[in-house]
């Protein structure tokens, strides 16, 4: 492998590996809790809530979160996929949209369907956009780059 090839692969995966950093740490969704306690804006490592007892910034457990955000982490690894060379734009881009709607899809049945006894205890979701809309950023400029492929496989 020649110099430029390997500064071009580098290059290619700090942007994966900060595509990633991104997916843990950039807002989700506003979360919407149906029952008595406070909204929040939620990423996967953290939230921020403006209540009454409390104000400020918690830090989470990703794990929490992977009902709601398990797309996103693969949405992450497609834009590294793309980078790389090994991943179209389209399909990188479907991953991105089914992650946005991930959070509302499974949160908005679990709100409506079961019969809570009281308050419901599962929030309701709703997207925040920001990594979608950087993950297109990238996907565009890579399409670009590749002289607009024009690959519509879907698997």
């Amino acid at each position: 492998m020649n110099r430029a090839t390997s500064e071009h692969t580098f290059v290619l995966s700090v942007i994966a590996v900060v595509m990633i950093i991104l997916a843990l740490i950039l807002p989700f969704a506003y979360r919407i809790d149906i029952g008595p306690g406070p909204d929040s804006i939620r990423a996967m490592t953290w939230d921020y809530i403006e209540s009454s007892w409390y104000s400020g910034f918690r830090l989470w457990n990703p794990l929490d979160t992977l009902p709601y955000t398990v797309l996103r982490l693969v949405f992450a690894l497609y834009l590294a996929r793309l980078c790389l060379g090994l991943s179209t734009a389209r399909r990188t881009a479907l991953i991105g949209t089914l992650a946005e709607l991930q959070p509302i899809v499974v949160s908005a049945p679990l709100v409506y369907s079961i019969n809570w006894p009281g308050d419901p205890l599962v929030p309701l979701y709703i997207p925040l956009p920001i990594m979608f809309i950087l993950g297109m950023i990238l996907v565009l400029v890579f399409k670009r780059g590749n002289g607009g492929e024009q690959d519509i496989s879907i698997g």
